[in-house]
């Protein structure tokens, strides 16, 4: 006799969840459909591509539909020719049947979608945000047109990659506050931004929430306006998974697009102090390490890779000009609509290394410092440190000054630097400022190959971090023994020194205060800079 089954563990838990799930999406969906602002995108962007796509369309139908207006039509033609200078026509478009003649309707159809997106970002703080997004989505895509290899490709190089951040614009747009919650949620367990563990842990959480990832809402909504399935595939992000092979000729457009659109936040996200000269010395450092990277999944021509950066560069500028954005101005940290309690002791990114998209550090200065005399200590010593790199100065010249500096401007109790031992392999101290530093200098002793503590694993992961308080027993116990019997500090930041896949030292600080030391934006982009200074004399000198 057989007995009765009960049903399988959670079987109803998981049909009520993936009811749930349908619920949320829903509603997200119903609230970006109800957005009047969202129904005249809608409605403009249907018609574009109707007209586009019919085999009896003229010029005037597309730009009757794009807009009457003629401001509206110049900046879709600076677009056009910034999109497409190098391949069809050199910059020299300057009527929409010329336009539509090159490069066909679908394709100024969808040049005029992303504009018609732009015009009707919202104003404000949120809307300048956007707005940045935008610019940076532009850079990207004309990074992809320029890098791209191959004809078939070239095709939809740009559009591809420029529309990756399709859901991140909708997400700003319409649902910033259920997104800004799950980046928050990301931050409370120590990912960097951007990162590749970062964006698999934010599609995780957002399909847990409604049942597809940011980026998929994006595509799903691009479906919905008609766009074609090719541009729709190549909207997916996607890493390289191996640095030592070309891309397939299918994950092509996708790793094209993603590592464009990380270049181009990492290049936007460079100081705008100092000489013409200190900032296009931090380009070339942030290109090289780009070329080192994707040189083989993209088929890269590196002996001309910082050539042609500058080129786009200067073209991108222009066309941000064209269309109004004011990039003078860093953005402000985007918050959450409500607070999400961090926890105790919990480690904060506190600045990116160059390997590492960037990453934001939360919290108010110390009380004692002020947003704008930090800053301005910090951009004081980035001049410094840029102008002594640039004069040929060694390496360790290069590093002591940025360790004084640092040491300084953040008001620390002691920082230390910690060096690669060839011999062991491991990441021993070399010098230190500050209180007990000297004495301190030979305890720390940090094994990379496979890292045995927190400060192995950081390091090895090349993650800049902030630790707020040591004494939370899930930080303590990752702690090497030696830090917690000589050392003790209850709150410190690490930056690694790393270039291309080689672990060079790192940089460490401290303060006698549990959660005394936080990091700004401004701050933050600063430090990021004077570090990456020190990477590039340390490499450069064979450091």
């Amino acid at each position: 006799m057989s007995e009765l089954q009960d049903p399988a563990p959670g079987a109803a838990d998981d049909e009520d969840e993936t009811a749930a799930r349908a619920a949320r999406l829903k509603a997200i969906h119903d609230k970006i459909s109800q957005r009047s602002d969202f129904a005249s995108v809608r409605d403009s962007l249907l018609g574009i591509q109707k007209a586009a796509r019919s085999e009896t369309s003229h010029t005037r139908a597309l730009a009757g539909q794009i807009s009457d207006d003629v401001a509206m039509t110049t900046k879709l033609l600076r677009l056009i020719n910034a999109a497409f200078y190098a391949s069809a026509g050199g910059g020299s478009i300057t009527s929409m049947q010329r336009a539509v003649a090159l490069m066909g309707f679908q394709t100024v159809g969808m040049l005029a979608s992303s504009l018609v997106l732009f015009e009707r970002l919202p104003k404000g703080a949120d809307g300048d945000a956007l707005r940045r997004e935008f610019a940076r989505s532009q850079l990207a895509a004309l990074l992809a047109q320029s890098l791209v290899r191959g004809g078939k490709q070239l095709e939809g190089a740009y559009l591809a990659t420029q529309f990756q951040g399709l859901g991140e614009m909708l997400a700003g747009m319409h649902f910033a506050a259920e997104r800004d919650a799950i980046d928050a949620q990301l931050a409370a367990r120590q990912l960097v931004r951007d990162s590749a563990e970062w964006t698999q842990q934010r599609e995780r959480a957002a399909r847990q929430r409604w049942g597809m990832s940011i980026q998929e809402i994006g595509i799903d909504v691009a479906r919905q306006w008609g766009w074609p399935d090719s541009l729709l595939s190549g909207m997916r992000s996607l890493d390289a998974s191996d640095s030592s092979r070309p891309a397939s000729p299918q994950e092509y457009p996708r790793v094209l697009g993603t590592a464009c659109n990380r270049l181009a936040g990492e290049l936007m996200d460079l100081p705008q102090g100092g000489s013409p000269e200190d900032r296009a010395a931090q380009r070339r450092a942030v290109v090289e390490r780009f070329g080192a990277q994707m040189a083989v999944p993209l088929s890269l021509d590196t002996a001309s890779l910082v050539e042609d950066v500058e080129t786009v560069q200067g073209s991108w500028v222009d066309l941000v000009k064209a269309l109004g954005i004011d990039l003078s101005q860093q953005p402000a940290p985007r918050k959450p609509s409500a607070p999400v309690p961090a926890e105790k002791g919990s480690a904060s990114p506190a600045a990116t290394s160059a390997a590492t998209p960037a990453t934001k550090a939360t919290g108010p200065v110390p009380a004692e410092m002020g947003d704008a005399a930090v800053s301005e200590a910090l951009s004081a010593a980035l001049e410094a440190v840029s102008l002594l790199a640039l004069s040929g100065a060694p390496a360790a010249q290069v590093l002591q000054q940025c360790v004084q500096h640092i040491h300084q401007a953040l008001a620390l109790q002691r920082v230390i630097v910690c060096l690669r031992d060839a011999p062991s392999g491991r990441l021993k101290g070399r010098f230190g400022l500050g209180e007990r530093a000297p004495a301190l200098v030979p305890a720390f002793d940090v094994a990379l190959q496979p890292p045995s503590c927190l400060f192995g694993l950081l390091t090895t992961k090349n993650a800049d971090t902030l630790i707020s308080d040591t004494a939370d027993p899930i930080i303590a116990q990752r702690l090497p023994l030696w830090f917690r019997q000589q050392v003790a500090a209850p709150t410190f930041m690490l930056m690694p020194l790393v270039a291309g896949p080689q672990v060079l030292g790192l940089i460490y600080g401290d303060r006698a205060e549990a959660g005394s030391l936080r990091i700004g934006e401004r701050e933050l982009t600063l430090l990021k800079t004077l570090r990456n200074q020190v990477v590039l004399a340390m490499r450069m000198g064979g450091g």
